[in-house]
């Protein structure tokens, strides 16, 4: 049991971004004490309800968070991503079950009526997604967190949503959303760098989510989305340059160098 509560906390430090050096700093211990105390996996009561205050957290919520750590993703069989590309609305249903929403909570979002989300659900259970219970409450059938195959079926629709939600970005900068977008030349080394570095500040936010949607009530929660793209610049595909309008027949032809001028190398 002590294990697995020391899983926990750790899993909330990390969510928190405290390390074991600030922990120390705050219970007024030294380092290599709050180490030994993680190395042991074991502490009197009143030393861990000390580093939980320490950290910022109820005791209660750590217990309450042990064996619910982020596990390994899932994945869709290919058929039932078939059938949901073809119900965008059914798939965008399932996504947001899938991130922890409760049916009325999708029915407030959507303004849909308790009828419409009642047949979504039973659509769903018929798929095998989802368990209906009493009334609107259904359990996932699917292990949580789902990998999508994004060059399945499914392709077209999670690129309608982001494009979507980048747009909406853009147009709330100003007071809702933040949209960070620019071009810059770089060694491939410096960009594996930034690369790991997104990839960890994105591991960090699901963590935090994680722990908030086990120690948060639902009316306390907001849906947040996180769209990243990094990449070596595919200038022709996104920013497309073709001839001079007054030039068309550019690539019929060898252009020849102007009198005087050397010609431009190859």
């Amino acid at each position: 049991m002590n294990g697995l509560i020391f899983d926990a906390l750790k899993r909330t430090l990390k969510a928190k971004g405290v390390t074991y050096r600030e922990l120390a700093e705050r219970m007024g211990v030294s380092e290599p004490t709050v180490k030994r105390i993680f190395h042991e996996r074991n502490c009197k009561l009143d030393r861990l309800m000390e580093m939980c205050a320490a950290a910022g957290v109820e005791l209660e919520n750590v217990l309450g968070s042990m064996n619910r750590g982020p596990g390994p993703v899932n994945h869709i069989a290919p058929e039932i991503e078939r059938r949901l590309a073809g119900r965008p609305a059914l798939l965008f249903i399932f996504v947001m079950l899938s991130e922890k929403f409760t049916p009325e909570g999708i029915m407030r979002s959507q303004g849909l009526s308790e009828a419409s989300m009642f047949l979504y659900l039973r659509d769903l259970e018929e798929l095998g997604l989802i368990s209906l219970g009493r009334g609107l409450s259904a359990r996932l059938l699917v292990e949580t967190p789902i990998q999508w195959n994004f060059e399945g079926p499914l392709r077209p629709l999670f690129e309608m949503t982001n494009k979507n939600f980048i747009g909406w970005a853009i147009t709330h900068i100003e007071n809702e959303a933040s949209f960070v977008s620019f071009s810059r030349r770089m060694r491939p080394e410096t960009a594996e760098m930034v690369r790991r570095e997104a990839e960890d500040l994105a591991d960090r936010a699901r963590l935090l989510a994680h722990h908030d949607q086990h120690t948060t009530p639902e009316d306390g929660l907001v849906g947040y989305k996180w769209t990243f793209a990094f990449g070596a610049t595919p200038f022709p595909a996104i920013m497309p340059i073709g001839p001079h309008p007054r030039d068309a027949g550019a690539f019929d032809r060898p252009a020849a160098p102007a009198k005087g001028r050397r010609p431009l190398p190859a």
